[in-house]
């Protein structure tokens, strides 16, 4: 069956003399593996349109029960031009595939997930992006879609509203198990996690907002690191067979901007 979708390229890999193996995560049909042939060839058909991180429309020969699908045709709809060239953006784009490349495994249509991907992407290459309040926003979203999502509104234990003055001081402590926080007068359970009560509130914000409308908020050092520390154990606590993100400690050799002057 022939079917035409939008898809962005997820990984790429050699195969043979000439052809390549894509992982996709296309609009219609979630997560595919193709393959593309002559796609390495002195003269590729298909240019940019199935470089890494490029958002395409493509053709495929479908059959259902193949692991590896025919890519037959692809036509480049947009490249991320400020994220490729920009080895600080690059490596946060890299982290936003390899964490659903990490955490969604198998065929099944979620265009939910293809929107989050694709307006991440568009965020990222925004002239005035902060990528690192676009990576929390991601994986906030992916943990939401995947349906274990991160509560930073409310106590986990009493339900409090976090947001009101005194719940929390000091330290915040954030389970596990739970896939949230316990507010100052709860006993915190014993898989906790401790950060700055900071990282919470930065939290809280761009949980609050879309990705579009991330910029103003300037966040430490500290608290952008605890926030992804937290959000990437949060989902490998909940999903047993995720694997590694290697792009994360490059992320801490290029480090997340003090653009506001804060230690």
């Amino acid at each position: 069956m022939i079917v035409k979708t939008e898809a962005i390229v997820l990984r790429s890999m050699k195969y043979g003399e000439t052809s390549r193996i894509l992982t996709l995560y296309t609009r219609d049909f979630g997560r595919m593996s193709v393959i593309v042939k002559g796609a390495r060839s002195a003269k590729p058909k298909f240019g940019a349109a199935l470089d890494l991180m490029s958002h395409s429309a493509v053709v495929m020969y479908k059959k259902e029960h193949r692991e590896l699908q025919l890519l037959t045709q692809a036509d480049l709809l947009h490249q991320y031009r400020r994220v490729i060239d920009n080895a600080d953006r690059l490596m946060y784009g890299f982290a936003i595939l390899e964490f659903l490349s990490a955490t969604v495994h198998g065929e099944e249509a979620h265009e939910e997930l293809f929107e989050i991907l694709h307006s991440s992407l568009e965020a990222l290459n925004e002239e005035q992006a902060r990528p690192e309040n676009i990576l929390l926003h991601y994986l906030l979203r992916l943990s939401q879609a995947l349906g274990i999502g991160l509560d930073a509104g409310s106590c986990v234990r009493c339900g409090l509203a976090l947001e009101e003055e005194d719940a929390l001081r000091r330290t915040a402590h954030f389970s596990l198990s739970r896939g949230g926080f316990t507010c100052a007068h709860c006993p915190p359970p014993p898989d906790v996690m401790d950060c700055a009560v900071e990282s919470v509130r930065d939290l809280q914000w761009i949980d609050r907002h879309e990705v579009g409308n991330i910029v103003t908020l300037a966040m430490s050092r500290r608290a952008a690191g605890e926030s992804l520390n937290l959000l990437h154990r949060h989902l490998a606590s909940h999903i047993p067979e995720m694997k590694a993100i290697k792009s994360l400690p490059m992320i801490d050799l290029f480090a997340v901007s003090d653009r506001d002057g804060k230690q």
